[in-house]
């Protein structure tokens, strides 16, 4: 008889994942640069039961800020010239933050070139207009739509090109849902670019798209996803893709932007040494960037995370989650996992709305033996003081 073939190594560009919802397996990467970017969790969601964990998105883990920008401006210089003006738009929850940093850094790449800023939302703003709507079918909150209000109003019929953002592109299909509806309410777009920091879709989607396009990441594979029957076992809250309503004084890239933004909020203090964790809440998330920049620059040791409504079940990356109400009103489930992964001594929240989220975490933090500092820093936009 020959002799058995031996059992093959895999591939050494190939991952393989086991979530307790199946198995995740990635393939045309370096698994270096994987674990450098990605982490991973089971989603509790049983639309779709794996999460990619970013570690330089500042949402789930704790990002150093420079981190998150230098990874913006990574995406920023991917972009392809494009036809002027350019409308970027933004991702919610989970992209705002990342998406406005790269605009931010496309602006400063291109001084002078034409272009604006709008983002997808799950909150209401008072007086806005809704420029489209769309659906993210795997997402635990899949209605999406994009508001507009104020000067960029006008800059919306001239503009030539679009670029979409968001954290992670497993198959496109939000690419192409988006794009549509954006398309459907600004046809004289000519060309589309999608940014995302992994895109695990091959550029399957990218014939579908409304327009001429191309895709920019700083990870590209192909994923492969089994479900198990953990995945089949998970459900989703009644509350989970309800809306909420923004305040007056609320963030202007949630009604669009022609220039970047900045809060008016007290100044933030830090002491060198001293660890600083600052959450955004949901798409409330730039400004935190923003503060743990200023921190940092003062000597402290600073991170970034938000305030999330992605559900996701413990292990793996998520070491520990916080149960919070929504401050936005919507009766959704939020959650703050891995809070002590930065080791804080202090916890700022960049909150749009004084909720109930700061009592909320101290709570917890009792229950674990933490004594960390809680204080909500509120921030307000639109001259409002």
């Amino acid at each position: 008889m020959p002799d058995p073939i031996p059992a093959r190594d895999p591939l050494p560009d190939t991952l393989t994942i086991d979530l307790p919802t199946g198995t995740l397996t990635l393939s045309g990467v370096d698994p270096a640069q994987v674990a450098a970017l990605c982490d991973f969790a089971a989603r509790a969601n049983p639309k779709r039961g794996f999460l990619i964990v970013s570690k330089v998105l500042g949402r789930h883990l704790p990002t150093p800020p420079q981190a998150l920008w230098a990874a913006a401006d990574a995406l920023a210089a991917k972009l392809p010239a494009l036809p002027e003006p350019v409308l970027f738009c933004g991702m919610a929850e989970t992209a705002t933050g990342l998406a406005q940093s790269v605009w931010a850094a496309w602006c400063a790449r291109h001084p002078g070139a034409a272009s604006a800023y709008v983002q997808s939302s799950r909150q209401t703003a008072p007086g806005a207009a809704v420029l489209c709507r769309f659906e993210e079918g795997h997402s635990h909150a899949a209605s999406h739509m994009v508001q507009v209000a104020g000067a960029i109003e006008a800059l919306l019929p001239q503009a030539r090109s679009l670029v979409i953002i968001d954290d992670e592109c497993s198959t496109g299909s939000t690419f192409v849902e988006a794009a549509e509806a954006l398309t459907a309410a600004l046809p004289q777009i000519e060309r589309i670019a999608v940014a995302s920091l992994t895109d695990w879709s091959g550029g399957g989607f990218l014939p579908g798209m409304a327009r001429p396009a191309s895709a920019h990441s700083l990870i590209a594979g192909t994923l492969h996803w089994t479900p198990g029957a953990g995945q089949a076992a998970a459900s989703l809250a009644a509350t989970a893709n309800r809306h909420g309503t923004a305040p007056a004084t609320g963030m202007r890239s949630r009604t669009g932007l022609t220039a970047p933004e900045a809060a008016t909020r007290a100044p933030v203090t830090a002491r060198p040494g001293e660890r600083v964790l600052v959450l955004g809440d949901g798409e409330h998330a730039y400004e935190a960037l923003r503060i743990a920049e200023e921190i940092a620059a003062q000597g402290g040791i600073a991170a970034v995370q938000s305030i999330t409504r992605t559900p996701a079940m413990l292990g793996h990356a998520m070491q520990s989650v916080t149960m919070l109400d929504d401050a936005y009103g919507s009766g959704a489930t939020c959650h703050v996992y891995n809070l002590l992964a930065h080791r804080p001594d202090r916890i700022v929240i960049a909150a749009e709305i004084l909720g109930r989220q700061a009592d909320q975490l101290r709570e917890w933090l009792v229950q674990a033996g933490a004594p960390v500092m809680v204080e909500t820093l509120l921030c307000r936009y639109g001259g409002a003081a």
